[in-house]
């Protein structure tokens, strides 16, 4: 069943997310998945009656939302399509003007992007097949190339998620926010969720307001309370450099309530933070430094030493780990997920083929080393966060479009300049990150106490088929539609990104600019010291979790402010038995809003409008 749904939840997504961009994967909590684990549920309340032999169980249920969750990975906003763009926009929008022929294509490898103008034509404006010979040898030997490299460092990821599971999930006990709901919709965290009748009310407000908001876009004057981002308007400096959106996401404020209060409180308190640095940078005089306030490399020293402070507070489970695996003692748990000795044979290997990759893509020993050590450091960050935040993640502060001119590109060389720029697609932002996903599967499969090593199979199967699955949506939505001409989420903003960006280093360049560097160093000791006061001073509530990911939220830093104050004031005055009674009526602000983003996502295509938004 995972299997069959996987291309129909691909093909979903794309077309939302790409022809319409109503967006269903930038949440930490995918929303298609949960939206098939309730039919699934609702099914299963029928079959009780009608059919009971056809009922799932809960192994099922999970084992079925797991590879949707994967899926969801690889087919959205800020994965696949951004590869897909990538490969095309060079050659589509080249022209005599931007000289990229000369400046750029010389340097980029051939079997890297889509160079026949004529396949790209019907995926641009649309009105063709796709499954035509000539597209398919088109696309077909540099996409494959570039699949082979998602599923060796999906494979890598999930090697990693083995080595740290049993710390971070048995023996730490992190939140995982992200599991609880559909925890409590399949009848584990939360008994007789679907009978509360705060779980009906935490639903019904979101799905009236969203089915009036989705309305509102047909009748203006209909009434409704706009919860998706708004940006106020400023006229005068330094006000009018914030950038500060506001927004009152139902699910966000819903997840809000199951982070722990000082992560929450971080979180919405250093993306002010950061908006307070450009005010009092402009009243000190600072404001007028090119680059000011450093936002990006602030977020290259944070998660930098966060990645750093996350390994040396789980040495010791390396340190027992490696030496065993030396020692050659047993250090295997029969249920585990993989045998800790293959997962660090997988680990070594994928690492030496993507590092084999770069280097084949023109990038030297050194910056190759750095690009992929980072991404997987980050990888390791980004499912930390995850697992005690659960916040949404706009992390793109570490890749090496950003990194590597710290040392100014006269040290470089094209060939890394290239790399650098190449890599970006799956870079950009990382808000459906694969490894996250898989620890959660992991949680959500250790809370319904099954054995790890029974969803190897699914999460290995759901990989492979969601990386080709979510290539084939991309292509087939392009073609029909139009990616240029009628998708409104055709991923426009990587292709000026990375041609731009390479462009303007390979024409003119960027010396080393100290401020940045400093910046970078100011920052990594801000960060540790963060962590300093966290252990002496746990009142504070400044986690350097909150440093690192709260700068980057941009669309969700005020329902987290609300559901921070909403949180602190129940438990302050309710206790925890309050808390524990009002989880129903959270969950279900959640899940209404996903319910009513998914009825418009089916409805808004067959309209052909854009209807309520969820998110963005």
């Amino acid at each position: 069943m995972g299997l069959a749904l996987i291309p129909l939840n691909a093909y979903w997504v794309i077309l939302a997310e790409m022809r319409w961009y109503m967006i269903l994967t930038l949440n930490p909590l995918f929303v298609t998945p949960v939206f098939f684990l309730l039919l699934l549920v609702a099914a299963n309340a029928v079959f009780r009656v009608v059919c009971p032999q056809w009922v799932l169980s809960v192994p099922e249920l999970l084992v079925v939302y797991v590879m949707l969750a994967i899926s969801c990975t690889v087919a959205t906003h800020d994965f696949i399509i951004n590869l897909i763009t990538t490969m095309g926009w060079g050659t589509w929008f080249a022209t005599p003007e931007n000289k990229w022929e000369t400046t750029i294509f010389p340097h980029i490898p051939r079997w890297a992007l889509v160079w026949d103008h004529g396949v790209l034509e019907g995926f641009m404006e649309g009105g063709e097949s796709p499954y035509r010979a000539q597209v398919l040898l088109g696309w077909g030997p540099p996409l494959l190339i570039w699949l082979g490299l998602v599923l060796v460092m999906f494979g890598v990821m999930l090697c990693l998620n083995v080595m740290v599971r049993k710390a971070w999930i048995e023996e730490t006990k992190l939140s995982f926010p992200v599991v609880r709901l559909p925890l409590a919709m399949v009848g584990i965290d939360t008994p007789g969720f679907f009978r509360s009748s705060l779980t009906w009310v935490g639903a019904v407000l979101p799905i009236l307001n969203g089915t009036l908001s989705g309305l509102a876009r047909l009748y203006p004057a209909l009434p409704h309370f706009e919860t998706r981002a708004r940006w106020p308007r400023f006229a005068d400096p330094p006000w009018n450099r914030l950038g500060a959106p506001y927004s009152f996401y139902p699910f966000a404020i819903g997840l809000g309530y199951f982070v722990p209060l000082d992560v929450l409180f971080s979180c919405w308190f250093f993306y002010l933070f950061i908006k307070a640095q450009i005010v009092v940078g402009h009243y000190v005089g600072v404001a007028r430094l090119p680059g000011y306030p450093f936002v990006m490399e602030q977020g290259i020293g944070a998660w930098t030493m966060y990645g750093a402070l996350m390994l040396y507070l789980t040495r010791e489970h390396w340190k027992r780990l490696f030496t065993a695996i030396w020692q050659r003692e047993e250090v295997d748990d029969p249920d585990e997920l993989l045998p800790h000795r293959l997962a660090l044979g997988g680990i070594t290997i994928g690492l030496l083929v993507i590092l084999c990759f770069w280097r084949v893509a023109g990038m030297t020993l050194l910056p190759a080393l750095v690009a992929v050590g980072l991404y997987f450091l980050l990888a390791l960050s980004i499912t930390r966060v995850r697992a005690e935040s659960g916040s949404q993640h706009t992390v793109w502060d570490l890749e090496p479009m950003n990194v590597f001119p710290l040392a100014g590109t006269d040290a470089l060389g094209k060939g890394n300049l290239i790399g650098a720029g190449l890599s970006h697609w799956f870079w950009r932002l990382n808000r459906s990150h694969a490894m996250p996903t898989q620890l959660e599967a992991l949680k959500l499969w250790h809370s319904a106490g099954l054995r790890p090593r029974e969803l190897a199979l699914p999460m290995v199967l759901a990989t492979v088929a969601s990386t080709f699955a979510g290539a084939w949506a991309c292509l087939h939505v392009g073609y029909t539609e139009g990616a240029a001409t009628k998708c409104i989420g055709y991923a426009n903003w990587t292709g000026h990104e990375v041609y731009n960006w390479l462009n303007h280093m390979l024409v003119v360049g960027r010396p080393a600019e100290w401020p940045r560097v400093v910046t970078v160093l100011l920052a990594s000791g801000f960060t540790f010291v963060l962590w300093r006061l966290q252990l002496r001073y746990p009142w504070l509530w400044l986690h350097p979790l909150g440093y690192c990911a709260g700068p980057g939220l941009i669309w969700v830093w005020c329902p987290f402010l609300i559901a921070w104050v909403l949180k602190s004031t129940i438990v302050r005055y309710g206790g925890q038995r309050l808390y524990r009674r009002l989880i129903p009526l959270f969950l279900g602000l959640i899940l209404g809003d996903y319910i009513i983003g998914c009825i418009w996502a089916i409805v808004s295509p067959i309209l052909n409008f854009q209807g309520y938004q969820i998110f963005h």
